[in-house]
């Protein structure tokens, strides 16, 4: 969950051309697992990106109650965590972002042992090059995206969780934790994209105003 560091972010302001960006394909291109959620925001990019990029915690109640559940392990075990209220979602995703594109796509990838009580072992940090050729076993890679696209009506936010196990082993014991939080970690999804759809769907209302 801490240390996260950014690998590689670039920057394009809305509304520039829409250049070619990273795509999950890059990371983890033969997924076991996939989660998939999308919605219609009727705000243009740039303000539906400002929103995903500051909503914290605090605003997503039941992404906070299940985060916390999920570390308290950890915690009762004595591994300190840093508060949960006021961090952003992307900032508590316990994978790094690997790159990002305003406002247009951020992909948060990398590798992990969620299956383990306590979170396992500290990874490395990885490229997209590095992450999709890793190999070794006793890990899963992770990769998160959230992607936005013009429409007529604004803007269409998705965002796809892919998961791909190194070994036979890893693979069996992350499809018993996958049965236990994939309604959970679907619920949190869902809630991000109804929380940012619904703050920047009323920065428009006033700007529309004004």
């Amino acid at each position: 969950m801490d240390g996260h560091r950014v690998l590689q972010v670039t920057r394009a302001e809305y509304p520039l051309r829409w250049q070619r960006v990273m795509t999950l394909d890059e990371v983890v291109s033969h997924p076991q697992y996939r989660m998939t959620h999308c919605r219609t925001v009727s705000a243009p990019p740039a303000a539906v990106w400002d929103e995903l990029c500051r909503v914290t915690m605090s605003a997503l109640p039941m992404g906070y109650a299940l985060e916390g559940a999920r570390l308290l392990p950890a915690r009762l075990a004595g591994r300190k965590h840093r508060p949960l209220a006021g961090r952003t979602f992307l900032d508590v995703t316990p994978i790094p972002v690997l790159f990002s594109e305003r406002p247009q796509v951020v992909i948060s990838a990398g590798l992990s042992q969620a299956w383990r009580l306590l979170g396992g072992l500290t990874p490395p940090l990885l490229d997209a090059a590095a992450l999709r050729a890793w190999s070794d076993p006793g890990w899963i890679k992770v990769a998160m995206e959230f992607r936005l696209e013009p429409t007529p009506a604004g803007t269409l936010l998705s965002t796809e969780t892919r998961i791909l196990a190194t070994d036979p082993r890893s693979r069996r014991s992350f499809a018993a934790y996958w049965f236990l939080i994939r309604a959970g970690s679907a619920a949190i999804r869902r809630e991000v994209l109804r929380v940012v759809a619904r703050r920047a769907e009323s920065h428009a209302r006033q700007d529309a105003q004004r």
